[in-house]
């Protein structure tokens, strides 16, 4: 009997465009996550999205978020960025576009 493989999948689930340097961030890909939980579904593979904080605040993903922990059907992670979230502290000129870590 031949077992089915095991897939480890997880999805850096962030900002639009976080390392193209903007000065502000958006969440529009927030939108567009429905299908690939589905697709996910379809071929009964359950992803980890490893969020950071902005994403995490994002009402699209909040709502996609429960269902798919009430459903089972998924797990949600954290993934965060120290240059942009609480509490905010100004490492560089410029954090958004030099991404400071938490230890400099």
């Amino acid at each position: 009997m031949q077992q089915k493989p095991y897939f480890i999948i997880t999805i850096d689930t962030e900002g639009d465009n976080l390392w193209a340097n903007p000065t502000h961030v958006s969440t529009k890909n927030a939108a567009f996550l429905n299908r690939f939980q589905d697709l996910c579904e379809k071929y009964s593979m359950k992803p980890t999205y490893l969020t950071n904080y902005e994403m995490a605040n994002d009402s699209v993903f909040k709502k996609l978020g429960l269902d798919i922990i009430h459903r089972k059907v998924g797990e949600i992670g954290m993934h965060l960025h120290a240059w942009d979230m609480p509490p905010n502290y100004q490492l560089t000129e410029n954090d958004l576009r030099y991404h400071p870590y938490l230890i400099e």
